[in-house]
């Protein structure tokens, strides 16, 4: 069935090469180089509107700045109510939260991993010849010394680590196992007991965990010779070290909470301080300590206020000017039904397409080095359709023929084709030449009588769904298409 439906569409369709559009890029490129003078208007209307925007903006920026310059310089002498000055100061402290959070998310390793590829190292040590009584203290002098700082700091004085010693102590941990029945079981005995703790280590590579691993030991060890005395005799041992590489999906929320606090905490301080007028905002730079940073800004403002700021916004205007209208040229130009160029023509129907034809406008009969260059490629135009023309009569022994448009011929279009038909009666072909052929029922029969038509396309003019029609209307009716011809654009 469906293979039946396919026939019926070819033979409906019989004069169709393709339905595929394809996009000529030469052809567009050429066009919106033709272009240029609407180009340079809608380039000189955005530069306008854009300019005209940054000038105020910039003014606005201006009186801005020295309103509060001015207020800033009398900040000490400025009063405010209690609930002016108590706004302020909650925003002071949330600026300097922001200041320590972002500090601390800049230096931090941790915060800076990669969660799906997490390097972690583990080392497992053993505190043997402990007595009962014993155990206990001495595995909790090590947990302590471990997660609350003292390796950190040990690590530190070593030379191991150059940064603060708080993002050290973040990577570090520590943790003992609580063990089953038949050990609590020995532990009641009055023998010497074995304790097993864990420490984990975070790092950003292999290289820094074996570096890290092999000064804590050396740190362990100095900090044992301590635990003797103050926690009771024992002896240390390191059982086993080992490195992985795993995903650590806490790590990746604690990360994005950071980083949402952060956010959280800017947008609170910038619609606090957004609800501030310039007294009260003076008084909060210079508790915040931010008068240099608004001195910075506002050299800024004046430097690039004026000349410098204004080239921006003309040379953005522009470049937006032009992007805009070549983008919808552009659109325009892919979704219209109009015939664009013969090549176009020739890919999309089998009919042979027998070439170009520039009318002579005008200004192409005036005199001139250009005019006579024009001229001499309208004659070279017509005659080589002419020539095709002729060629295709002979052989299908065709002596009459019907030129036919679906458009109004201009004068000199119409001078062209009186012009071609005197040449073809010399050569024993005569055609006539009709415009808007369908909507004149009158020449129908004539063209029924004629047998054989010449289609007379224009770029820009004619469309695709005409052309369909007006195949369809001359397959029923008999009337053979020699061939078409096409009026190109006068540049």
């Amino acid at each position: 069935m469906h293979g039946v439906k396919g026939k019926k569409m070819e033979e409906k369709y019989s004069w169709k090469r393709t339905d595929e559009i394809e996009i000529d890029l030469a052809d567009l490129l050429k066009r919106l180089c033709g272009q240029w003078k609407q180009i340079a208007a809608c380039a000189a209307v955005f530069a306008v509107i854009l300019g005209g925007y940054g000038i105020l903006k910039d003014k606005n920026s201006m009186e801005m700045n020295e309103q509060e310059t001015a207020a800033l310089a009398q900040a000490e002498g400025i009063e405010l109510t209690e609930a002016e000055e108590q706004a302020v100061a909650d925003a002071v402290l949330l600026e300097k939260e922001i200041r320590g959070l972002e500090t601390y998310l800049e230096h931090s390793v941790l915060m800076n991993l990669d969660p799906y590829h997490k390097k972690k190292a583990v080392m497992v040590y053993c505190i043997s010849h402990v007595k009962r009584q014993e155990v206990a203290a001495v595995t909790e002098s090590y947990m302590n010394f471990i997660l609350n700082g003292g390796a950190a700091d040990a690590l530190k004085k070593s030379g191991s680590w150059k940064k603060d010693k708080s993002y050290l102590a973040e990577l570090l941990s520590a943790y003992t196992k609580t063990y089953s029945y038949p050990y609590q079981a020995a532990a009641d005995s009055d023998l010497m007991l074995e304790s097993v703790f864990y420490i984990e280590i975070t790092g950003t590579d292999d290289a820094f965990l074996t570096e890290i691993t092999a000064a804590l030991q050396d740190v362990l060890d100095g900090y044992s010779k301590k635990a003797v005395k103050k926690a009771g005799s024992h002896r240390l041992t390191l059982i086993s070290s080992t490195q992985s590489t795993l995903a650590d999906s806490g790590l990746q929320s604690q990360q994005h909470e950071k980083k949402a606090q952060l956010s959280s905490n800017r947008a609170n301080l910038r619609a606090m301080t957004d609800a501030f007028h310039v007294e009260q905002l003076a008084v909060y730079r210079k508790a915040a300590g931010l008068e240099n940073v608004q001195e910075e800004e506002s050299g800024e403002a004046g430097s690039g206020s004026g000349t410098g700021r204004g080239i921006r916004y003309l040379i953005a205007g522009l470049a937006g000017g032009i992007f805009f209208y070549c983008g919808i040229y552009a659109c325009w130009y892919l979704f219209s039904d109009t015939l664009k160029s013969m090549e176009d023509m020739r890919r999309r129907y089998i009919f042979p397409v027998y070439g170009g034809i520039l009318p002579q406008s005008s200004e192409r009969k005036k005199t001139g080095f250009l005019s006579r260059a024009g001229h001499e490629d309208c004659e070279r135009g017509i005659n080589r359709v002419l020539n095709r023309i002729r060629i295709a009569c002979r052989k299908r022994g065709i002596n009459k023929l019907y030129a036919v448009s679906d458009f109004a011929f201009s004068p000199q279009e119409k001078e062209c084709l009186e012009s071609m038909a005197g040449q073809l009666v010399k050569w024993g072909i005569e055609m006539k030449v009709s415009e808007n052929a369908l909507a004149d029922t009158a020449v129908w029969d004539d063209l029924s009588e004629a047998g054989n038509l010449l289609m007379i396309c224009r770029i820009g003019t004619t469309t695709y769904r005409i052309i369909d029609d007006a195949m369809g209307f001359y397959l029923e009716n008999g009337i053979a298409v020699t061939g078409a011809a096409v009026f190109l654009r006068n540049k």
